[in-house]
């Protein structure tokens, strides 16, 4: 009875297991409540979920799915077997991508288990389904548990920015009911005193009772355990059992549990393992697994005393634990000796209850031992070890939440000395942890002695702050870490100490830079990395001059300003409009000073300044250049980049300006006399002045040269107004953006180089070839800018390549496009993900798009690039349209796995993949996933790729207008493909319902926002022709076609070349070659431009009739397209959309598909001619088609009954296509 039950459950839970997973309860309720389309119930009685006939049901609200489900089979006489079930349930559930610790702990899991055994109870669907939720369950715990532990060091830090965004998403996490179904899952098959699970399904049950401090059900699974003479619990049972009531604090029930596992232990009933040493290979031995196990057992009850609130009982049983007399080798029965790990839960149960000097007092009794830490945790050892990195973790965090200062300064100096004697990393966590602590300490401490602050300040900076390369840690990806270290520079500028203040901060931006270089040079960094650590450099050094500028605290001095504006041209940041105003008055009040003394460096980043500022400084540059001849600075010293710069400014500006020149010396001089022989032009080019920039000392693995074009500066003000296209910007936003930056080239002034490369791709989106192409010269220009640093300018060069490569794939010009592929790659460098993704989506019109486009995909994999959702997409869209649906769920898993979080496009691609193999199970499933995604947004195609399978591949029309409603209710439009799909759904798949097809064809008539098309007439005549073999009601609708009322309104020609492959089709079917004629002149005198498709059925029906002379005369006349590219002309009737392209002249070329090919190799084979199918077939061969088209159609000559017509089923209408 069990199989049958089991059977009838698959078909419920298969569409509501990932449903489950996302907290839809109203789901598993479903599952819960099993119900028979006929007859008495089918259920094993009292297993607590009544199963009945008819509509009836138990529990609250309706069952969501109805007795006409597709996939509600129960036959009699056709269940599935119980091996069947676990299959096709566990084959559900590698949906699912768990994590590399979940995966070493099912190996041991299901190691241990009796697979045998479940299929023959029928109790595997249960116990699949129990194992994912209940991981789903613990993935949500560590989830809340990494969230919370972010959320202290940014409170910490001080960091407000995403704390609610952070609360709302463990929020989020916490509501979710995975464990509460599986509970119900385990309750409903627990009923019956047959029910059987491997013992991982049950600690896994405990574990999340652990999570969810239930201990009503720990003990119920609990004592279903007990029950099974045929399996004992092992130390992880009891951990959690012990665990739970802890978290209760209900000490007496961890002590009961505690007295049970000593019970077992007497009696022999326990197994020795448990989770913490699951996957370490280097601990499997039986009797160290004993040992271990044991010890861990005592830990968890001594820390449950802790967290009830007992210290003083958890000290006790630490005392029995060191002074037990069984020694290393203890037994069972015996009390085990502490270990490492016993005395790290004691000092992690001191900071639990807030006890932070306890606690340090015992980690200092810690530090005194002589012996190194211990690899194994779990090492008898009656005399504590040093601490190890958890410790030493805990600890900090309890201090730093104290408040304790000094003790968390002093323990810090300490651990920098021992910790590489004990082969400890020194952790950013750590360093945050010590930096948080000492600066909420002076900030609550304003009245603090100066010499103490700045030795407070000078330890901070010292000993705190990491300034070593090689490590590659502790940089500004880290939000925290950032903000940390701008408060230090801030400590000390706020506390009148200028100086050091800017000190620190020059020390700080450059190590992150220098960070940045070796991480790339070992090759730990890659470009996605690299740039957000960049960036993170960029805000340390724009958040201080912020923080300085908006700061009471001090005055500001020319110096101080000046070695801010060299920090920002460091880390390649701009100069804000606020900043450059305050460098310009401060100068202003200095510039008469006698006393005034700049560097040579000083007055060069004065220039910059100068020359930066957004509006008309025609005055204020003047007077700085007389400044610098007043205090004779060589100008001759400064950079190519400012000395082009200042000879561009004072060119384009007044003749007073010009004359500057003369006094600056050479070249400067010679440079004046052409701008007089050039004075009646307003605009003088500078792209004749000799600026040796210097490309060539550019890295011969970074870029080529760049062409020097008339130059110009970079401006933010400008780059924002560029920039405000992005993203998601319009046409006219795009275009907008365009004018922009050319009315700013004309002065001079241009954006940043991503702004310029994010129009680039933009305006490829659009189409606008020409507008990129002189974008990309004008880019030259902006990179030309960026000379100063170098690294900077390369960044900027495979930014703009890269965007051309996406630009130009889009706009079609794919050729083109790998040009600017190959550049970057000859460079050393690799295209992004986006530039592969827009590649591979505009791979077409070749003759095997899929391997192209797949070559593409290995490429980036062989070059390390990580996709992104575009590019998943780009490249599932490929296989799933090749039929290639084994390796499209491939990447779909592969993706997950890698935390790319899949889309409505990336599911209905990978379920498009599954309908065209005709896998309706798996497309059933990743639709009901789909659906069940919270971040789900209904659009059309998958609704209509569900209901094409359902109408075409496995016909079935109760599915397609399940799936019709469906897309209803989620308020999704309908298309003309949807309409189209309904049409042969009624008009195609038996029983044929006509009344019901003629009123969808009437809806869509009435219906304003979908057009009716040749696709529409077509399947009516299909459903009248091939279908009803009416052929009178057939002709009838196609001359009723150019003067229906859709038609006159609509304005487009019909019927159309899809209509004309519809009626040919019915009268090749009906064996009507006689009228064929008169209908292929209709055709051609109304002008419509004749596909393969339509050759391919005349070709098959003149072979039908006995008439292969015709035949061949047809197949003759076609052309073929060039090798290698896919035959034009052909497809685009079939899309299902209205036409946006330029109409086929009637008389243009019909070229050959593959399956014309196949159309007259069959029909050579039905009329006996092998030899000309074998001399067709030499020809398919010598046109270098992909091999699995060629052994498509070769593989018709072994088919022995083979005929013309043999391929085509008249109840489906020609060319079917998902869209």
């Amino acid at each position: 009875m069990l199989p049958k039950v089991a059977n009838h459950l698959f078909h419920h839970t298969s569409r509501a297991v990932v449903a489950v997973q996302n907290g839809t309860s109203h789901t598993l309720r479903n599952v819960l409540q099993l119900q028979s389309t006929t007859g008495p119930t089918t259920a094993v009685t009292g297993w607590g979920s009544s199963v009945s006939g008819g509509s009836g049901h138990s529990g609250p609200g309706p069952s969501k799915f109805h007795t006409g489900s597709r996939l509600h089979s129960t036959q009699a006489g056709s269940p599935l077997s119980a091996t069947q079930v676990r299959e096709r349930v566990e084959k559900l559930s590698a949906f699912r991508s768990p994590s590399a610790q979940q995966r070493s702990q099912n190996a041991l899991g299901d190691a241990s288990s009796d697979a045998s055994q479940l299929v023959r109870s029928g109790f595997g669907t249960y116990a699949t389904l129990i194992n994912t939720l209940t991981d789903r369950d613990f993935e949500n715990y560590e989830a809340v548990r990494r969230a919370e532990a972010r959320l202290r060091r940014r409170r910490r830090a001080a960091v407000d920015e995403n704390v609610e965004e952070e609360e709302r998403r463990i929020a989020s996490l916490r509501g979710d009911s995975h464990f509460a179904s599986a509970f119900a899952l385990f309750q409903t098959a627990a009923v019956n005193p047959n029910s059987k699970f491997p013992l991982h399904i049950y600690n896994k049950l405990l574990r999340s009772c652990v999570i969810h401090s239930n201990a009503e059900a720990a003990l119920a699974v609990f004592t279903h355990l007990e029950r099974r003479a045929d399996l004992n619990p092992d130390a992880q049972t009891f951990i959690s059992l012990i665990a739970t009531y802890a978290n209760l604090q209900d000490v007496r029930g961890a002590e009961g549990m505690f007295e049970k596992f000593k019970d077992a232990s007497r009696l022999d009933r326990v197994q020795w393992s448990f989770d913490a040493l699951q996957g370490d290979a280097s601990s499997q031995a039986s009797h160290y697994l004993e040992l271990a196990s044991h010890m861990a057992v005592w830990n968890e009850m001594l820390a449950a005393y802790f967290r009830c609130g007992q210290p003083s009982e958890a000290i006790g049983l630490l005392e029995q634990m060191m002074d037990t007399a069984a020694g290393e080798t203890f037994g069972r029965t015996d009390v085990p000796p502490p270990s490492p790990a016993t005395f790290s839960r004691t000092i992690t149960g001191f900071c639990q209850l807030g006890d932070a000097p306890t606690a340090l007092s015992w980690f200092e009794r810690m530090l005194l031992q002589q012996g190194s830490v211990s690899v194994d945790p779990y090492e008898p050892t009656p005399v504590p070890r040093r601490p190890d990195q958890t410790t030493w973790t805990a600890m900090f965090d309890a201090l730093a939440d104290e408040g304790m200062v000094a003790e968390l300064n002093r323990l810090f100096v300490h651990w920098l000395e021992i910790a590489p004697q004990d082969s400890i990393h020194v952790l950013s966590d750590h360093r945050d942890s010590v930096l948080a602590a000492n600066l909420r300490f002076m900030d609550t401490r304003a009245d603090l002695e100066k010499a103490k602050a700045l030795d407070l300040l000078g330890f901070l900076t010292d000993h705190v702050l990491p300034w070593d390369v090689e490590g590659v840690h502790f940089t500004f990806k880290r939000e925290t870490s950032r903000v940390l270290c701008e408060r230090l520079v801030m400590q000390y500028w706020n506390r009148g100490q200028g100086d050091l203040a800017l000190d620190l901060a020059e020390r700080v931006a450059a190590r992150q830079l220098q960070v940045l270089q070796h991480g790339q040079a070992q090759e730990t960094f890659d470009s996605s990395k690299t740039q957000h650590r960049i960036e993170g450099a960029r805000r340390f050094v724009t958040d201080i001059v912020t923080d300085i500028l908006n700061s009471t605290a001090a005055s500001f001095s020319l110096a101080h300003l000046l070695r801010l504006s060299a920090l920002l041209t460091d880390v390649g940041a701009l100069h804000s409009a606020v900043f450059s105003d305050a460098c310009m008055n401060v100068y202003a009040l200095h510039r008469n000073n006698p006393a005034l003394v700049l560097s040579s460096r000083e007055w060069e980043a004065l220039l910059e300044i100068v020359l930066a500022v957004d509006a008309d400084s025609t005055a204020t540059l003047n007077t700085l250049v007389d400044d610098l001849l007043h205090h004779s600075v060589d100008i001759s010293q400064f950079s190519e980049h400012v000395k082009g710069q200042l000879v561009r400014s004072l060119s384009s500006s007044d003749l007073n300006s010009m004359r500057l020149l003369a006094q600056l010396g050479e070249p400067f001089a010679c440079r004046l006399a052409e701008l007089e022989r050039l004075q009646q032009s307003p605009s003088i080019s500078a792209q004749t002045f000799e600026t040796p920039s210097s490309w060539a000392e550019t890295p011969a693995s970074s870029v080529t040269p760049v062409p020097q074009y008339q130059s110009g500066r970079i401006d933010s003000a400008h780059s924002h107004l560029v920039g405000e296209f992005f993203p998601g910007g319009n046409k006219t936003a795009v275009l907008t953006a365009f004018q922009r930056f050319q009315d700013g080239a004309e002065k001079g002034i241009y954006p940043r180089a991503i702004i310029v490369a994010r129009l680039i791709s933009a305006l490829g989106r659009l189409g606008e070839t020409e507008k990129i192409r002189e974008l990309y010269h004008m880019a030259q220009t902006v990179l030309g800018v960026l000379e100063n640093p170098k690294q900077w300018q390369t960044s900027g060069w495979f930014l703009v390549e890269d965007h051309m490569i996406i630009g130009l794939a889009h706009a079609g010009e794919i050729d083109a496009a790998h040009v600017h592929r190959q550049r970057i790659l000859q460079q050393g460098g690799v295209p992004s993900a986006d530039a592969y993704g827009a590649l591979i989506l505009n791979v077409k019109d070749t003759t095997d798009d899929t391997s192209n486009a797949m070559a593409l995909y290995q490429e980036s994999q062989g070059y390390g690039v990580v996709p992104n959702i575009f590019m998943y997409n780009t490249i599932i869209s490929k296989l799933a349209k090749a039929r290639k649906a084994d390796y499209a769920l491939h990447l779909f898993q592969d993706m997950k796995a890698r935390n790319v979080q899949p889309t409505s496009v990336t599911y209905g691609a990978v379920i498009a993949a599954c309908c065209r193999v005709g896998d309706a199970a798996s497309a059933e499933l990743l639709f009901q996933e789909m659906t069940s995604e919270p971040t789900f947004k209904p659009r059309v195609p998958p609704y209509n790729t569900m209901m094409q399978l359902y109408t075409h591949t496995k016909p079935d029309r109760e599915r397609v207008l399940y799936y019709y409603n469906a897309l209803r209710e989620a308020n999704v439009q309908p298309t003309a493909h949807t309409y189209k799909l309904l049409i042969d759904a009624y008009g195609s798949i038996e029983p044929v319902d006509l009344p019901a097809m003629q009123k969808v064809f009437d809806d869509l008539v009435a219906d304003c926002n979908v057009s009716v098309q040749g696709t529409h007439w077509a399947a009516l005549i299909n459903a009248w022709g091939c279908v009803q073999k009416d052929l009178d009601q057939a002709l009838t609708i196609f001359d009723s076609i150019a003067a229906h009322k859709s038609t006159t309104s609509h304005g487009s020609p019909m019927p159309d070349a899809v209509v004309y492959e519809a009626l040919i089709n019915s009268l090749v079917t009906l064996r009507r070659m006689d009228l064929v004629p008169t209908y292929l002149q209709r055709l051609r005198a109304s002008g419509v431009h004749m596909t393969a498709y339509i050759a391919n059925l005349l070709i098959k029906g003149y072979a039908s009739v006995g008439e292969i002379e015709r035949s061949r005369e047809i197949f003759e006349s076609l052309q073929d397209p060039l090798e290698g590219v896919a035959a034009p002309h052909n497809h685009a009737p079939h899309q299902n959309k209205p036409q946006t392209i330029t109409p086929v002249p009637a008389d243009a070329p019909v070229y050959r598909e593959p399956s014309t090919w196949e159309a007259m190799v069959r029909a050579e084979l039905g009329n006996g001619e092998r030899d000309r199918a074998v001399t067709l077939l030499q020809r398919l061969q010598a046109r270098g088609f992909p091999p699995a088209v060629y052994q498509r159609i070769s593989g018709i000559m072994l088919d022995e009954s083979v005929s013309p017509w043999a391929s085509t089923d008249a109840s489906s209408p020609p060319s079917p296509s998902f869209s």
